[in-house]
């Protein structure tokens, strides 16, 4: 797909890519590549705007942030700086100002700069089921780290290598209330880690094979552990993550994709 561009901004049109499964009819959708300046602490009348804006060749556009702490963080480091933005576009009609341009972003770092959601020079493709789920790749420390940001709560997304082989090490943090359950695998063969939402939230890793479960221990080489990083420390989680590290042993025979699917709680 060959992007278009106007007035020095790069767009890529298609379309969200929904669960598999139900296989619905696909909508259309905007994605954008957006090198220019960014600007936070931005005022409208009657509050009409995000607060945060970019501006390339005299067009500016609102970024929103949604729920991810992480992304607001970097956008104040790099107030008044040049940024490169990655995410869906689409308008919303406001009261006092009739037509807002707003950027629902995946993907924000330093022009330059390789670190911060790089996906392309990190050599990931992340094909999610929900508009609003939004995920970025981020190098740390010799780490990889895929970052999720799920504001419904439950979702999967299929990861696709773009290099020859994977990382040595990845880390999955995920920005949920809870952790019900995060398989990494297939639909015949994944790993499954829990957090209890009760009680002292007890954590359990298991091995799922079709319709089969065996609880795993610390000897097996698919077992690794859930972190609860930062927030309040307890479910419901507020302001934290959840940091899992995928075991090397489900990249044996370097697949080309794996699928990722979460439940924060489980629903009646």
């Amino acid at each position: 797909m060959k992007p278009v561009c106007l007035l020095g901004v790069c767009l890529l049109l298609g379309s969200t890519v929904l669960a598999a499964d139900k296989k619905p009819a696909p909508k259309d959708s905007i994605t954008v590549t957006v090198v220019g300046t960014l600007r936070t602490g931005i005022a409208a009348i009657g509050g009409e705007t995000t607060g945060t804006t970019i501006t390339a060749k005299r067009v500016t556009w609102e970024l929103d942030f949604g729920k991810n702490a992480a992304f607001r963080k970097t956008a104040e480091k790099f107030n008044g700086k040049k940024v490169i933005v990655q995410g869906s576009l689409e308008r919303r009609r406001g009261v006092e100002i009739r037509e807002r341009w707003i950027v629902t972003v995946t993907g924000l770092q330093a022009a330059g700069d390789a670190g911060v959601g790089g996906n392309r020079k990190l050599g990931f493709h992340a094909t999610v089921g929900r508009t609003d789920t939004r995920i970025r790749f981020v190098s740390e420390g010799g780490k990889t780290i895929i970052d999720i940001t799920s504001q419904f709560g439950i979702d999967k997304a299929t990861i696709s290598r773009k290099s020859d082989k994977w990382p040595k090490a990845i880390l999955v943090r995920l920005h949920l209330g809870g952790l019900e359950s995060f398989k990494a695998g297939d639909e015949k063969f994944a790993v499954e880690w829990s957090v209890s939402s009760t009680g002292e939230n007890a954590k359990r890793v298991s091995l799922r094979k079709g319709r089969d479960e065996v609880a795993l221990d610390d000897k097996s080489p698919y077992h690794t552990t859930v972190r609860i990083v930062g927030g309040n420390g307890k479910i419901p989680l507020k302001d934290g993550y959840f940091e899992i590290r995928l075991p090397a042993k489900l990249f044996e025979g370097n697949p080309k994709e794996i699928t990722l699917r979460w439940v924060d709680f489980y629903r009646n």
